[in-house]
């Protein structure tokens, strides 16, 4: 009886079977990167909008305050003062008032915040809404953070 072999040139070599392998983990290691990457970015933002909720918070507590009382109130040493501590994230907020027009105060209202990951956001790297050496990045004399708002009020 004859032996029948079949010799079929169907299918990889070792050599393609390990080049695929290779390319595929290095397309995984990227997409997890961009995962976790993706995932610190979703935290930070929440985060934000807590913060940002907080300001706009203190803001219509400004905004409902005695308009003459306004300046004296929320200044340094004034009572409830310019600075207020956040209850929802670890956080410091700053209110400067700009009175130089007295029909028209411009107000803004600063949060610098830690991050979940432990990461200052804003100028105020110790939270205790004083600008202390070294911490005024841009030298223009305020806290400045990536939460802010800045408005203006008008006697009513």
């Amino acid at each position: 009886m004859k032996k029948i072999f079949f010799y079929f040139k169907k299918g990889f070599t070792l050599v393609e079977v390990l080049v695929a392998t290779g390319l595929l983990v290095i397309v995984l290691a990227g997409l997890v990167g961009l995962f976790v990457y993706c995932s610190m970015l979703s935290e930070l933002s929440g985060d934000m909008t807590m913060v940002m909720s907080e300001l706009q918070g203190k803001w219509e507590e400004i905004r409902n305050h005695d308009y003459d009382l306004i300046v004296s109130d929320y200044s340094s040493g004034g009572t409830p003062g310019n600075t207020f501590d956040l209850t929802q994230v670890n956080a410091q907020g700053v209110i400067y008032i700009d009175a130089a027009n007295p029909e028209l105060l411009v107000v803004k209202i600063v949060a610098s915040w830690q991050a979940r990951n432990d990461r200052i956001m804003g100028e105020d790297q110790n939270l205790n809404g004083i600008l202390d050496a070294g911490e005024d990045q841009n030298g223009n004399g305020e806290i400045d953070s990536s939460t802010s708002l800045v408005s203006m009020i008008t006697q009513r």
